[in-house]
């Protein structure tokens, strides 16, 4: 009995723990770009997520050497101490104007005041524009780039221009006209309030080409609390079309957010014909070459010394949380126990099963009295 309820525990764990394992930048051009064209050009100018090859035959710089997102190769990137930090400036944007939410139909987008900056870290001051997200489903997790070849469940992208430029539609063809602050998003035990500013009232955006209002809020707090630690590298705009004018910032901490909170991402927004818009991220493209830079070392990257640090990533990072245990680990402790406590009850019938069966049957051997042979019995 105890044999099949342990058998029936293992199933019941391996099916919980398959449960819990889930998976532009300027989309304001792209919808221009796309505006551009709806009176002069075929239908192959719309594009979707579903069939990324059939983007180069309308938009040739996706097919470019310079393109984004990339998988960042912990062991081959380069430490550069010269890597200026980064400042921002202006992002507590609370007691201001209502901010627009919107789906437009590839993802969930905030429009941003050009009174947010990043004044330090880049050779220009660059404008906020827009921040937005990527995603998958409960199978598939959804961030653009990878670590590793590790993909997070989501991952967020605050676009800003160069401010030598009089718009974002003008710098985002130039080969400095974009910085993109990017951030992986992680699972979590708890709800994130920051991000609750937003997912709250994604219903009310439900239906594409959808906005909304919402109050201002701190945007800084949708970041990751240390910006000190990140991977940068010259890419492209992840969307048509696919101008390769950005200068990436990684972060290498994650922000978590809970599994219900990812939820709303996956499963609220409707694009096209009444569709399920998830799954919105474009696979990692070639690096040809292009050098990655990290603000850190990494347990790949040794300073003069000799000291190094262990990289934050990992796949359990992926879907857990920064200050502690991960969902993963504390399923695994507790089945770990169940398991023990198992074959703890397994070995104590075993052992009571053994102590009846031997009052039940006593050895024949027990009751036999030795009589010395006598001559008549020879």
């Amino acid at each position: 009995m105890l044999l099949e309820l342990f058998i029936t525990l293992l199933l019941i764990h391996s099916q919980v723990l398959g449960d819990t394992s889930s998976s532009e930048e300027d989309e304001n051009v792209s919808n221009e770009h796309e505006d551009d064209h709806k009176k002069s050009s075929s239908h192959s100018d719309h594009w979707d997520y579903h069939n990324q090859r059939s983007w180069l035959s309308a938009f040739t710089d996706c097919g470019g050497k310079s393109q984004s997102p990339i998988d960042i190769v912990t062991r081959e990137v380069t430490y550069d101490p010269r890597l200026p930090a980064i400042k921002l400036d202006g992002y507590d944007l609370s007691g201001h104007p209502e901010l627009t939410l919107q789906n437009n139909g590839h993802t969930l987008q905030l429009q941003l005041p050009n009174t947010m900056r990043i004044v330090k870290g880049f050779d220009q001051v660059y404008l906020a524009a827009q921040l937005h997200f990527h995603w998958g489903n409960t199978e598939v997790p959804g961030s653009e780039h990878t670590i590793d070849n590790v993909h997070f469940p989501a991952e967020i992208h605050v676009v800003h221009y160069n401010s030598k430029y009089a718009s974002i539609k003008e710098a985002a063809s130039k080969p400095d006209g974009l910085a993109v602050l990017g951030a992986f998003i992680g699972i979590g035990l708890h709800e994130n309030e920051n991000y609750e500013k937003i997912l709250s009232v994604i219903k009310d955006v439900s239906t594409e080409e959808s906005d909304t209002k919402i109050t201002s809020f701190n945007v800084r707090h949708l970041l990751p609390d240390s910006l000190e630690k990140f991977y940068r590298y010259t890419g492209s705009l992840t969307t048509p079309p696919c101008y390769q004018s950005v200068n990436w910032t990684m972060f290498n901490d994650t922000i978590t957010v809970s599994r219900k909170q990812l939820a709303a991402l996956e499963e609220t927004l409707k694009a096209g014909h009444n569709q399920r818009l998830s799954q919105n991220f474009r696979t990692p493209q070639n690096l040809y070459g292009r050098q990655v830079l990290a603000s850190f070392l990494t347990s790949h990257t040794a300073n003069a010394g000799g000291s190094s640090e262990t990289n934050t990533f990992s796949r359990t990072r992926a879907t857990g949380t920064q200050d502690g245990l991960t969902r993963g680990d504390i399923l695994a402790i507790a089945f770990g126990v169940l398991f023990a406590l198992t074959l703890l009850f397994f070995s104590m019938y075993a052992y009571r099963q053994r102590q009846k069966h031997s009052k039940s049957n006593p050895d024949s051997r027990q009751n036999v009295i030795y009589k010395p042979a006598t001559k008549e019995d020879v």
